[in-house]
């Protein structure tokens, strides 16, 4: 099965229908006044310049071909020129971008170490300072509790003993 283009088809209905279209479009766009001047100019722009070259070219054709040469040899040059220009922003960008993101990302990898490890030093300094508290806490009542223990024992031997104030006083009478 073989494909059919517009080319090959001589009675094609696109190909009319476009050229129809393009001319009926053109006349309708000539009929501002302002559209018809710029033609008008363009084209004789147009036919001008086509006529100082094909003249240029009959007069000095090796001088036409010489300045077409330079004109491609210049846009190569410039050309070449830019996509070195490219490259060397590449790898710069490459370099110094691409570079300098590795290193942030190991200093922020260092860093949230550091910070993990900085939290369970500050969460084991916290336990040590809370059981510090309670030792402070308990270590007060204990010894006042010892203290009035001591002092209960001690007025139990003098009660015992019988040499506490009260019974010494009142046997001297």
């Amino acid at each position: 099965m073989t494909q059919s283009t517009i080319e090959t088809q001589p009675n094609s209905k696109l190909l009319k229908g476009i050229l129809i279209g393009g001319l009926v479009g053109g006349a309708l766009t000539l009929l501002d006044s302002n559209t018809r001047n710029k033609v008008k100019r363009s084209a004789v722009l147009l036919k001008d310049n086509s006529m100082n070259m094909i003249e240029q070219v009959k007069e000095n054709p090796g001088e036409m071909k010489e300045q077409m040469v330079s004109g491609v040899k210049g846009a190569t040059e410039t050309i070449k020129e830019a996509i070195n220009d490219v490259e060397t922003l590449y790898e710069t960008v490459n370099e110094d971008v691409v570079g300098r993101v590795s290193e942030v990302k190991d200093i922020s990898t260092d860093a949230l170490g550091t910070a993990k490890d900085t939290t369970s030093e500050l969460k084991d300094i916290s336990s040590k300072v809370v059981v510090a508290g309670k030792q402070l806490k308990e270590t007060p009542s204990q010894s006042l509790k010892a203290d009035n223990d001591d002092e209960k024992e001690s007025d139990e031997i003098v009660k015992k003993s019988g040499l506490s104030n009260q019974k010494s006083i009142s046997s001297n009478f």
